[in-house]
């Protein structure tokens, strides 16, 4: 057993209580999508840089530059 408490929602009761959770989402949809793909697109640099990391002797110049 956890200790985690679950959060309970109230039941949808009305179709304009729908539409307005639907039109919230909506609303912020789009600015997690654009979130999202910054995410991923910071993520394949640090992947990108981490295989240029390890490409280079770790006494050498290209090292440090990388390593600072």
């Amino acid at each position: 057993c956890s200790n985690f408490s679950i959060r309970k929602y109230v039941a949808v009761v009305s179709n304009e209580q729908r539409q307005s959770y639907k039109d919230d989402f909506n609303a912020e949809y789009g600015e997690y999508l654009n979130l999202l793909i910054q995410i991923d697109n910071i993520a394949k640099k640090f992947r990108k840089f981490d295989e240029q990391r390890k490409s280079v002797t770790h006494k050498s110049k290209a090292y440090q530059v990388k390593k600072d």
